[in-house]
This record gives structure tokens, sequence and C-alpha cells, in this order.
């Protein structure tokens, strides 16, 4: 055996591991990029209507949320502002943008409305009332005290700008003055999201390549001249390694609902899984392979059901097809371990296959 092949195979075994050690903690690492400023600007009665509208609630900017509607859908709009109410068939471009406008007020062409709108059953027939209003009731009804208000709500108001768990936003009233609490960047908020979420999927992708590399490393460490690691049975003793290790990363580094002892491990087990079915295909155990895969996304769908009740059956499977995509890592690894040296028998042989699962 030439020594250049198993310092490289060793080589590669680390950097597995150590990506898996990385990724396990891709959670961590990004969930602090969740956190979100709000900020507080200052506001009168007439004034800044539109940061009223996106700070509020109870007030929907009815501008902004007509201004992809084409001009010809906004008549029943104009002629409720204008006469009070209507009473009619909605266009369907209209009545999708309408439908979730809940707010007690709207502004509209400058003005402020008291708001109704309601469909008669699954059609487009709406009434529609708007009844014009100043903008100090509107302030009055919609603002709420600061005083009596969460203690991070008054820090925001105070300092302006403030990253804060539990605030709301909101049109607020302190010392006379009102003062609209907002996200400082829905974009960053999203982004933060997305990344936690990336954060989320990737942790469970890591615990299982860093089974894979660890169960290698053992191997390794035992036969440390041996260029082909790895049997079936191996490589699927390699994969359940996966299971413990979650478990044990999750109960340290981890807090939130139980599910979590349940989800983590049986997606990383998945992308673990890679490694059996490389070893599979090495040896062309094609019964094996379809017995393995049906069997680890089965059990680890039945596993995120019972833990997360009649949605796990949506989100089981959605965790099994994202370990078998990042299972493909695990798979290279499998395959090149597994593979049959060139003057090896045909691994189709039943004796040469009971001779390859056999450990010396």
């Amino acid at each position: 055996m030439s020594s250049a092949l198993p310092s490289a195979g060793t080589a590669a075994i680390v950097c597995l591991l150590l990506v898996g050690v990385a990724l396990s903690f891709a959670f961590q690492a990004t969930a602090g990029g969740t956190d979100i400023t709000y900020e507080a600007t200052a506001v009168e009665p007439g004034e800044d209507p539109s940061t009223v509208a996106e700070a509020a609630p109870n007030v929907t900017d009815l501008d902004e949320r007509l201004s992809d509607t084409p001009d010809r859908y906004r008549e029943p709009i104009r002629t409720a502002a204008a006469t009070g109410s209507f009473d009619g068939v909605l266009s369907p471009e209209l009545n999708i943008v309408l439908d979730d406008v809940e707010s007690p007020y709207v502004r509209y062409d400058g003005r402020y409305y008291a708001w109704t709108f309601s469909t008669r059953g699954e059609t487009t027939n709406a009434t529609i009332e708007m009844r014009e209003t100043d903008a100090e009731s509107v302030f009055a009804a919609v603002a709420r005290p600061a005083s009596e208000s969460p203690s991070s709500v008054r820090r925001v108001i105070d300092e302006g700008t403030a990253n804060g768990s539990g605030v709301r936003s909101g049109l607020y009233r302190q010392d006379g003055a009102y003062y609209a609490v907002a996200v400082e960047s829905e974009a960053a908020v999203a982004a933060g999201i997305a990344s936690a979420f990336a954060g989320f999927a990737l942790t469970p992708v890591g615990r299982g390549y860093a089974a894979v590399g660890l169960g290698l490393l053992a191997y390794r460490y035992r036969e440390p001249t041996r260029d082909r690691l790895l049997t079936v049975r191996r490589a699927a003793v390699v994969a359940a390694l996966a299971v413990p290790l979650a478990l044990a990363a999750t109960a340290l580094f981890e807090t939130g609902s139980p599910s979590r002892f349940v989800i983590g491990p049986a997606t990383a087990a998945v992308v673990a899984s890679g490694v059996v079915a490389g070893a599979c295909v090495a040896q062309s155990r094609w019964r094996a392979l379809v017995a393995a895969t049906v069997g680890i996304g089965l059990l680890a769908t039945a596993a995120v059901a019972a833990a997360l009740g009649p949605i796990g059956l949506v989100f089981g499977p959605l965790a099994v097809l994202w370990g078998f995509a990042t299972g493909l890592v695990p798979f290279g690894y499998g395959y090149w371990f597994a593979r049959p040296a060139p003057d090896a028998p045909d691994a189709s042989d039943p004796t040469a296959r009971e001779g390859c699962d056999a450990d010396p």
C-alpha cells in the first residue's frame, strides 16, 4: 500500500470531522442575528402617515396597499370615501388587496377614515364603510400610554433605537407626545430569520458529518494500514453513531422544546446514513441499499411525526429529503472507503459479499 494513500484518506476524514463540528454549532452562531432593533419616531397628528401606519396595526396605509392596483379597479374605494359607503361587487384584484385589511382606521388620499370591510360568503360582494375622521381622534384612539407598556418600549422611546424582546410595534403616548415604534429594518429582520433558519437546518447536518468522521477515524486508528476501512456492516455502525452524538450535543448546547431531542438526532441519522448507501453501492449491495434508504426514511418520518403530531407528517418527509440531499457527502466517503481492491473477488457473488461483511 502506498504511504500517500493512508495520509490522504486520514486527512479527508479529519476534514469531514472538522466541517461537521463547525456546522454542529451553526444555529448557535446564527441565532444572535435574530436580535431585532426597534426605532421610535416622534410624530404629530396629521404628519408622517406612512410612519404611523407602518408602526400601528390599527391603522392601514390604503394608498400603499393600492399602489399596485390598476386605477380602474379602485372605484369602490373612491365611492366609499366620497359617500361613506359602497355596497356591491369588487373586482377580484381589489378583493384580494382588501381581504386582510382588518384595522379600524385607514389613511387614504391624505385623510384618515374609520374603516369597516365585510364580504358576503365566498363571493366578491362586499360592503365598505369609510367615515372621515380627524387625525387627533385617531391618535387618541390608537395610541397606548408608554407608562403602562413594558420597560423595553420606554427604553426604545428614550434612546431612539434599541434592541429589545417583548417590544410591540405601535403608536405610544409619553408626556403628551406621540411616538411610532417600529422595527428599524424589515430587511435586516428577514435576513436574521433566514440566517437562523439556515443554522437550524445545518446543525443536524454537521452532527451527521461529525459522526461519520469520528467513526471512520476510529476505524482508521484501529487499522491504520487498511485502505478500504468499510464494509456495509461497519458503515451502519458509523451511521448509528449520529444518534447518541446528536442527543448529547442537543442536551449540552440547546434549549427549547423536548421535540428537539427527536428532530435533530433523526435528521442527523438520515444524513449519516449516506455512508451506508455509499458502501452498498461500492459493493453492489442493491437490496441492502433499498432496505437502508427506505427504512431510515420511514423511521425518521415516524419519529418526527410522533414528536410534532400531525404537522410532523409534513416536516418529517422534508427533514428526510434534506438529510438525503446533504448525505451525499457521507455517501462519497462510504463509497470511497468501501470500494473493493482491484484484485478483490466480485462483490455480487454471495460468498464474496459474506467475506466483505466479515470483520477481521
